[in-house]
């Protein structure tokens, strides 16, 4: 057998070569004759072809066109589930919606139980702040308490609250909410967030400063190379597997000096970092400990929320929810209520942290009321409504010009001497008592000033004599900044705002 290649697969295309390698001057004229036909006769078989071509994806097209479109989802529609007895029930969606995620920033990212069954939940008159954290049910009662003033009015009564669309929209915007919050600081504000971060090394005699690199938030692995120590994991033992501990979480405290010391726990840079860079927009941790983070003009969350200082789920959501603080550090991916690699227990661990720092406030404890005043030094330092004692230097500067400015006005109204009119001319007419003439003259430049003279004479002054009790009032009254500091908000054990 001859062993031969196979010749190449009849194509338009070779048949054409083919055909046009024949045309050679040997060919004789009838030949060169027989070979133009077939070359004419393959173009237009070729035409053909195209035009047939032309018209199918013609065809395909107009099909696309006509075709039926997918309905989109309806998971945020919620209003085509109410009845019609509610009126304008779109409008009642995204305001139960706009609750979801106002609870996320300011009371938590997850709920106790079913978001139907707490909806459906009714209010227990026995039910005690003091035993909140203690059951299920207590714990329940309180999270409904710190819903319901965040619904609108048409949504709070328990029978439209069973309604299952009015819970599945709260929870939209509490998921909505949780989300953003992920984008926000792994990825918008994660660089203001880093330079913000310094962990201690006590691996060794003395105390080295780590910084925090961008790089290592690449991938949960990287993560947990460079950052698992410093949110408390404890390696696996003889005795023990490997777990995180809540206590020796470096990231949740300021100076850690490997205790738990609860003048320093909850006081971590990164806490205050992921705060408001949800408050204050994207940008709202840079130069937060310089004194430079700006509010902008955007509707961010602090303007839109009216947040004037911190609150107790504040401080619990961002050190715990370790899904703002050890989150952002772990190997997790997903902010959820159970790590997805590190099966930390978020939701277990803000429950106890919350239960703690209310309890120290109901018990009036100086590390509780310490931790809001050291909050607010930070992020509200001038807002009237903050816990802050310690005002900045500026701002007491400005309360020494405005006592100053007081004092300019109270000098201002101090009792004068009374002013005499006998040199006053009088009229021919007048022929009663000297004492009568003054004083109707007296009146009538109470009602009609002296037009020679100034606009500001003119006016007239509240008289007043010199007394016990003017006096009295003067020394009595206090400064802008005492009076400042004697007016402060009491400290509400609640998340609720009083």
């Amino acid at each position: 057998m001859s062993s031969q290649s196979p010749s190449p697969p009849a194509t338009p295309h070779n048949e054409l070569l083919e055909l046009t390698q024949q045309l050679t001057p040997r060919k004789t004229p009838r030949r060169v004759r027989q070979i133009c036909l077939d070359l004419q006769s393959r173009a237009n078989d070729a035409s053909k072809a195209h035009g047939d071509l032309k018209r199918k994806l013609v065809d395909i097209s107009n099909q696309a066109d006509n075709a039926p479109r997918r309905k989109p989802r309806l998971r945020h529609r919620r209003a085509a589930e109410a009845t019609d007895e509610v009126t304008n029930p779109a409008t009642l969606e995204e305001r139960v919606r706009s609750a979801g995620r106002h609870f996320a920033v300011e009371y938590g990212l997850f709920l106790h139980c079913d978001v139907e069954q707490l909806f459906a939940t009714a209010l227990d008159p026995n039910f005690e702040e003091a035993t909140e954290f203690d059951s299920e049910e207590s714990r329940i009662q309180g999270q409904i308490r710190d819903i319901l003033p965040l619904l609108p009015d048409d949504a709070r009564d328990i029978e439209i609250r069973r309604k299952s669309w009015i819970a599945k929209c709260f929870e939209d915007g509490l998921s909505g909410q949780r989300s953003n919050i992920n984008t926000r600081i792994r990825q918008e504000s994660i660089t203001h967030i880093a330079a913000n971060t310094k962990f201690q090394d006590l691996s060794h005699d003395f105390v080295t400063d780590v910084d925090v690199s961008f790089a290592d938030f690449d991938s949960s692995s990287s993560r947990f190379a460079a950052f698992s120590r410093y949110i408390g994991y404890q390696e696996a033992t003889d005795n023990t597997d490997a777990f995180y501990s809540p206590l020796k979480a470096q990231v949740l405290y300021k100076d850690y000096d490997g205790t738990m010391d609860p003048y320093k726990i909850f006081r971590g840079p990164a806490l205050l970092s992921i705060y408001v860079s949800i408050i204050r927009g994207k940008q709202g941790a840079k130069g937060l400990f310089r004194g430079k983070s700006k509010l902008p003009s955007a509707s961010v969350i602090e303007r839109t929320r009216h947040i004037e200082r911190t609150s107790l789920g504040a401080i619990a959501d961002s050190s715990v929810l370790k899904p703002k603080a050890i989150w952002l550090f772990s190997a997790d991916t997903q902010l959820l209520a159970e790590g997805d690699e590190t099966k930390i227990d978020y939701r277990h661990l803000w429950v106890t942290f919350m239960r703690q720092i209310s309890k120290g406030l109901r018990e009036d404890a100086a590390w509780a009321k310490d931790l809001f005043r050291y909050w607010d030094e930070i992020l509200f330092p001038h807002a009237d409504n903050s816990h802050s004692q310690a005002p900045s230097a500026n701002r007491k500067a400005v309360c020494a010009e405005i006592d100053a400015m007081d004092a300019a006005f109270e000098d201002s109204v101090a009792p004068r001497a009374t002013p005499s009119f006998g040199s006053l001319p009088h009229s021919p007419s007048d022929t009663g008592p000297s004492h009568a003439s003054t004083s109707s003259q007296s009146r009538g430049r109470e009602h009609s000033p002296d037009p020679t003279s100034s606009p500001r004479s003119s006016r007239t002054r509240p008289s007043q004599s010199p007394g016990p009790e003017n006096s009295a009032h003067a020394v009595s009254a206090p400064s802008r900044s005492e009076s400042s500091n004697h007016s402060k908000t009491p400290y509400n054990t609640r998340r609720r705002r009083r």
